[in-house]
């Protein structure tokens, strides 16, 4: 549609068989950019027409695949994960499902549902496969640089993957989110915001990249903004994970104690009690003042099996807002010598009764994070 002359460009009716959805999309592709008198490089054309699959079965594969995984819960993921691989069996040429299983290492390495050293060498192994069979997914690059980045800890290569699936593909919203966030942790603060606002504007249905926005305020104490983009996240999935625990801590770096206990209580309801949401009210009622009820928590949590990536992260941070220097320092180094992916977000308010002390400038040194982040108030 040409939306300001009120015409329609191009419209058409397809009436085939399922069979035939391939030649359909390539068939449609290449009208659209007839239509639009589009001036393609050789290059753009041929990756326009391009068919990833002439498998009809691991085609519909992957999109369950994908369809699980957005769901952003570890249950889901490993779900995803398992349709992605029926794929592969069903067509071991597939690059973009060695791509997609790739991402769910990721995820799973972020959620904490699989150790980060077993997780990364998997993700980089299935990201480096899809671009043995195809250099040009942009996919793959931005698997393989988040697993280079956010968990070997690899910024510079971490940076050419991110920028590459850029190249390949300038509308991709996940890469515009991961590139970003790339930015933010090297403390390029402005530049990092403009490419997840990029991300959202691609795709302004999304939870989590709503939610990811809001997070990047969090960490840059613009809480008004935060507190105005987590709500908009709550808006388009009321359920998603992360949304209402990191509501809770805008709520409590603005003072807004009540607010915040009553969502983590609420979080915790719903979840069942899981480590992460407890430690995440841990640390609203040790910033309200309630030291003894934070306490509490950390005792429960002892009990408990071991933690995951993200629990164990909060504990060390509640530590800290506590008065409990040398103890979160412990755990921050244990974090460290199993590289837990949670230690790139240090520049959060919850761990700034550390940083005058140079250990934790040491720390944020050998992840290789900036100067700038270590000292951040």
């Amino acid at each position: 549609m040409d939306v300001a002359q009120e015409s329609q460009l191009w419209g058409e009716r397809y009436n085939r068989k399922l069979d035939d959805i391939f030649e359909v999309q390539a068939e449609v592709a290449s009208q659209i950019s007839e239509k639009l008198r589009l001036r393609l490089t050789p290059e753009e054309k041929k990756r326009l027409t391009k068919q990833p699959t002439q498998n009809r079965e691991a085609y519909q594969l992957l999109l369950k695949a994908q369809y699980y995984t957005s769901k952003w819960t570890a249950e889901r993921i490993r779900q995803g994960m398992a349709y992605a691989r029926q794929a592969i069996e069903a067509d071991p040429g597939y690059a973009a499902a060695y791509a997609w299983i790739a991402a769910t290492y990721n995820s799973l390495a972020a959620f904490g549902s699989l150790p980060r050293r077993e997780a990364s060498p998997m993700a980089k192994a299935a990201a480096l496969k899809a671009l043995e069979i195809d250099e040009t997914l942009a996919d793959a690059h931005v698997s393989l640089g988040v697993a280079q980045a956010f968990y070997e800890w690899d910024w510079s290569g971490g940076e050419r993957s991110l920028k590459r699936a850029l190249e390949l593909n300038p509308n991709y919203a996940w890469a515009h989110f991961c590139y970003g966030s790339w930015l933010l942790y090297m403390g390029r603060r402005q530049e990092g915001l403009a490419e997840v606002r990029r991300s959202v504007e691609l795709d302004p249905l999304s939870a989590n990249f709503s939610s990811g926005l809001a997070f990047q305020f969090y960490l840059a104490r613009d809480y008004d903004h935060a507190l105005e983009q987590y709500q908009k996240a709550l808006e388009l999935d009321p359920n998603f994970v992360y949304t209402r625990p990191l509501l809770a801590r805008v709520y409590s770096e603005k003072g807004m104690h009540e607010e915040a206990i009553r969502e983590c209580e609420e979080m915790v309801s719903l979840s069942g009690g899981v480590p992460f949401s407890k430690v995440t009210l841990g640390l609203v009622l040790a910033k309200a003042g309630q030291l003894d009820e934070a306490r509490k928590i950390l005792e429960e949590l002892k009990g408990q099996p071991k933690l995951d990536n993200i629990s164990e992260y909060l504990v060390a941070a509640l530590h800290a807002i506590l008065g409990e220097k040398e103890e979160a320092f412990k755990l921050l180094e244990r974090a460290y010598e199993q590289r837990n992916n949670w230690l790139v977000f240090l520049s959060a308010p919850t761990f700034d009764s550390l940083r005058d002390d140079p250990r934790f400038a040491d720390l944020c040194r050998r992840i290789g994070l900036p100067e700038s982040v270590s000292a951040q108030t």
